[in-house]
Order: C-alpha cells, then structure tokens, then sequence
C-alpha cells in the first residue's frame, strides 16, 4: 500500500519511528525489475528492520548490552571477543 509523505509523516509521529526508516519499508514493496514476481519483498524489509534495529544497539551507550538486549547474542559474542 503506497502511502503520501504527508501519511507517512504523520504514521512516523504517532508510531514514534524515524520516518526515513518508513519510507525504507514502504520503498521495499515497490515493483522491482529484477524481482518482477515480488519474491524478495520479505527478505528487503527485514534486512532494512534488521540494519534499523543494529544501528540503534550500535549508537546505544552499551552497544554490546543492547545488541543482547535486542537478542543479536551471536553479534554481541563476537564484538566482546574483539574488544
């Protein structure tokens, strides 16, 4: 379902998430030529949830608590190992 800007302003006020994330989720189900049957659609919108919810455990004052947290423990095992 395509959305105006307008929309999805006011669904990124309400829901409390960046718009640009939205506009991510929303720019994911658009007709794709390389993907002309949509099949894709699934694993583009959870890579874009996938990279939102790491980015916000990265800029967090404990990224390897947050990413924990968010249970990326394999991701969070290997940070610590590194550090």
């Amino acid at each position: 379902m395509a959305y105006t800007e307008d929309e999805l302003r006011e669904l990124s006020e309400r829901a409390g998430v960046p718009q640009d994330y939205l506009q991510r989720l929303t720019a994911a189900e658009e007709p794709d030529p390389l993907d002309p049957r949509g099949d894709h659609i699934l694993a583009k919108k959870l890579n874009i949830v996938f990279d939102h919810h790491l980015a916000k455990c990265i800029a967090s004052p404990d990224p390897i608590g947050a990413l924990r947290e968010f249970g990326f423990s394999e991701t969070a095992d290997a940070l610590s190992a590194k550090l």
